[in-house]
């Protein structure tokens, strides 16, 4: 199997993942929280394929033409994404900047096709234009520097090749909820006692919602005095049992963590348009864009296009 070389010596090393970075306050509670729900959100877990039909939205027509190609995974969490992306035969290198690859390598430890590392989105460990397609979902929003991320992801896409990413759409109903308060004072604490503050919110509140979720009106009323995240509504497949734990995870990633970038469909077209890919294209969705941009192949001088499609949804900025 070819996997890509690191072109530096790794911190550390455990359970065979490299380290190019330290622990900081930064990525503690993202640790915590994926190694705290290590598998609630992967497909196997809950016998549903809400992560395939996300990747697969995502990816669009190249998602059924990714086996055997070279695919880069930034921010891959405990490897609910990895794990679609391994079942469709690509060959994953993955990393993420918080010890979730621990729990990523719990979940995948059975795949060859699979290098897992850990280090900084905008400080990869790898020379670059290795990858025939450089997914990142969920992550660029939380990064100190959205468009920093976005050119170092670039920078990994071969010509010719794909990058495929989201990041939350500036929403001014955001800021009309209670959640923005609570976040304030949640991510100045210490990760553990953070996690049993928001776990506490959900026991507490999680009865009142599942309750209130048939009518929708009193529910989009609840949201905005609720800091909990549930997925009612936008999952009504899962069970109580996983609802819950949806719960739990959601929340705490929503009211912990550092940063949480929004930005207009035009602003972030403008930040596309410098990496001048020859194909553009956003899926706007109500909390969330949606971006897959192809760079051009050597030699190419195509002029770039761009295709906005816009989806109504309820879909909630969770992570």
């Amino acid at each position: 199997m070819v996997f890509p070389k690191f072109n530096r010596v790794p911190l550390s090393t455990q359970n065979y993942v490299a380290s190019f970075i330290d622990d900081n306050e930064y990525s503690s509670a993202f640790g915590l929280q994926w190694n705290t729900w290590v598998n609630t959100q992967l497909d196997s877990h809950t016998g549903l394929s809400i992560t395939r039909d996300r990747t697969e939205r995502m990816f669009g027509p190249i998602f059924h033409e990714i086996k055997g190609k070279q695919v880069l995974e930034a921010g891959c969490g405990a490897g609910r994404f990895t794990e679609i992306l391994l079942a469709e035969g690509a060959k994953v290198t993955a990393f993420d900047i918080s010890s979730a690859v621990y729990a990523n390598r719990e979940n995948n430890s059975n795949m060859e096709n699979l290098l897992l590392f850990r280090g900084s989105v905008t400080d990869i460990p790898l020379d670059g234009e290795f990858f025939d397609v450089v997914f990142c979902p969920g992550v660029v929003q939380h990064t100190p520097n959205p468009i920093d991320t976005i050119n170092s992801l670039w920078e990994q896409v071969i010509p010719g090749g794909w990058l495929v990413f989201d990041q939350y759409r500036h929403n001014l109903s955001t800021w009309s909820r209670s959640a923005w308060v609570f976040r304030l004072g949640l991510r100045r604490l210490k990760p553990n006692r953070s996690l049993a503050i928001t776990n506490a919110l959900v026991r507490f509140l999680f009865p009142l919602h599942r309750a209130i979720a048939p009518y929708r009106i009193m529910e989009k009323f609840l949201f905005r005095i609720s800091p909990i995240t549930v997925h009612f509504n936008g999952y009504p497949e899962l069970s109580v049992e996983d609802q819950f734990a949806w719960a739990q995870l959601a929340t705490h990633d929503n009211l912990t963590d550092f940063y949480k970038h929004q930005i207009s469909l035009n602003k972030l077209k403008a930040v596309v348009s410098k990496l001048a890919p020859v194909e553009a294209h956003y899926l706007v969705k109500a909390y969330t864009i949606e971006v897959r941009i192809k760079k051009s192949p050597i030699g190419d001088t195509s002029t770039p296009v761009s295709e906005v499609t816009f989806l109504t949804s309820s879909d909630h900025p969770s992570g």
